[in-house]
């Protein structure tokens, strides 16, 4: 919270290693705030790597597919407040 650790690092799964991961944020009645800069928003009291940070060596680099003009899809999430919307 507020840049401190919450809980103690994980070891990550061997069968997860050297695999292409995706950042994934799961919560519940709380606002979050995401940042994907070079750098922290303010100094960390342990040392990570950020994603706008990655070297080429860490990151794979897609081609943009971006579709026909007339073939884009568009969703739009609708919820209702306090009504188990995940």
């Amino acid at each position: 919270k507020d840049g401190e650790r919450m809980c103690p690092p994980y070891q990550l799964p061997e069968e997860l290693r050297g695999q292409t991961l995706y950042p994934t944020v799961s919560f519940r009645n709380c606002t979050l705030h995401a940042h994907f800069g070079p750098a922290p928003l303010r100094p960390l009291p342990f040392k990570c790597r950020a994603i706008g940070d990655a070297s080429k060596a860490d990151a794979v680099v897609t081609k943009d597919e971006t579709p026909a003009p007339g073939k884009c899809e568009v969703l739009f999430p609708v919820a209702l407040p306090d009504e188990g919307t995940f």
